[in-house]
């Protein structure tokens, strides 16, 4: 019999607790009266205005940081950004509102340290402003404007490029002493991040972590997603382009087409929350909400992991890299489908279990034996898929539906490898 799956795989860094929080005993008036007047949770603000001919040396600002390294004073990380991006049209329009003083909204900032700011909702205007400024697209499809179209702002006539200098866009910033610790900081800033969003586009869960917890394990899962094997797995582009397409624009939901779902996910970073999952599920014994309440273990882990240590995170890359390889080697762009031709696409309820299982204690000494005798583990995880089609339909959630599916995956390696072990 295998060794109940879970029971020693963590290493010394991950002894740490990241379960659901306890429900709060209901709060008498007085208490929230109290709580209200002291300011436990209220947002600190001030308002202020950039004249859009200062935002492109605005944002190029820098000073000497810790350890002498130039730090920006505005972040705008390639990480803190959606992966679809403004076309040159929508750029354009946003232009031809300030050339006619139609209202922007304001953007929103959040000082991580004195006069160092996070754009927390904005960036594609500021980057927009900073694009034309640096002549970098010629305008186009303007409504009004039109005999503007294929100009720069280089190439405007002087009254009109003298006109846009003078606009303002307004900015509202979250100041630093709204959180007096860097976890309520965490926690504001998501709040306010996803309330901001709230009429737009719905930011996937993976676009909310990238906003608001930055750091090492954050990183480090934007950089493994990129892994070749793993983006065919899930049928990703290996040179994702997002269409230059507007916020509001639909995404056709219903298209079975892998690239086009590949894509979505890419968009999404659905990809990059893929990669953390694999390593929050490595605590999914300890979790008793199982897979109901997946994104607050993935919001804890990220935000405690960010302060993993590096060798630990060595070992994250490690164990990812080496799982999906061996996935890769064995059971090729089925890895993560229940291996039925009339079902092709990958899940999460199959891709939990398999990494996990793959990983484990367990499995990881055999992976050579299973790979020479590859048809032995597909067998084996085909019959056991069909054996428990509803366990792994996607619709069973709670903890024991989690940790059966884990068994019955560890069994039927456990199976295989017994097989491939005789002569």
């Amino acid at each position: 019999m295998p060794q109940q799956a879970g029971s020693s795989h963590l290493r010394k860094f991950e002894e740490v607790s990241f379960d659901s929080h306890p429900d709060k005993p209901k709060a008498t008036d007085e208490e929230l009266n109290s709580r209200y007047a002291k300011g436990e949770i209220r947002i600190v603000t001030e308002q202020a205005r950039y004249p859009l001919a200062g935002i492109l040396e605005m944002l190029k600002a820098e000073s000497e940081g810790e350890g002498g390294q130039k730090q920006r004073h505005y972040k705008l990380d390639p990480e803190y950004q959606r992966r679809h991006r403004w076309s040159v049209e929508r750029k354009s329009r946003l232009i031809e509102s300030f050339l006619m003083n139609v209202p922007v909204p304001p953007v929103f900032l959040y000082e991580r340290d004195l006069a160092r700011f996070e754009v927390m909702d904005g960036r594609q205007r500021l980057s927009a402003l900073s694009d034309f400024y640096a002549d970098e697209f010629a305008l186009k499809g303007l409504e009004y404007w039109s005999e503007l179209d294929g100009r720069r702002y280089s190439q405007l006539p002087s009254k009109v490029r003298a006109g846009i200098d003078r606009r303002y866009i307004s900015s509202i910033i979250l100041l630093k002493e709204t959180a007096t610790n860097e976890e309520q900081a965490a926690m504001l800033k998501k709040m306010v991040f996803q309330r901001l969003n709230a009429g737009g586009v719905k930011l996937g869960s993976q676009e909310t972590r990238n906003a608001v917890y930055d750091g090492p394990l954050n990183k480090l899962c934007l950089e493994l997603s990129a892994n070749e094997n793993f983006r065919r797995m899930w049928g990703i582009p290996m040179d994702p382009k997002p269409e230059e397409k507007d916020a509001d624009d639909e995404v056709d939901e219903a298209s079975d087409e892998p690239t086009t779902a590949g894509l979505r996910m890419f968009e999404k970073m659905e990809d990059v929350e893929l990669v953390l999952r694999f390593f929050a599920y490595r605590k999914i014994r300890e979790f008793r909400a199982g897979l109901n309440k997946m994104t607050d273990l993935l919001d804890s882990f990220l935000m405690i992991g960010n302060k993993f240590p590096a060798d630990g995170l060595a070992e994250y890359r490690s164990m990812f890299e080496s799982s999906i390889n061996f996935l890769w080697e064995v059971l090729h762009l089925e890895a993560f489908t229940v291996l039925d031709p009339s079902k092709k696409r990958a899940a999460k309820i199959v891709y939990d279990p398999l990494m996990f299982v793959s990983n484990s204690p367990d499995v990881v000494p055999h992976r050579d034996k299973l790979v020479a005798n590859k048809t032995l583990l597909r067998d084996e995880l085909k019959a056991m898929y069909a054996k428990n089609e509803a366990l792994f339909s996607g619709r069973r959630t709670n903890f024991k539906d989690t940790q059966d599916r884990n068994d019955c995956v560890s069994k039927a390696f456990a199976s295989a490898i017994a097989k491939a072990k005789k002569p």
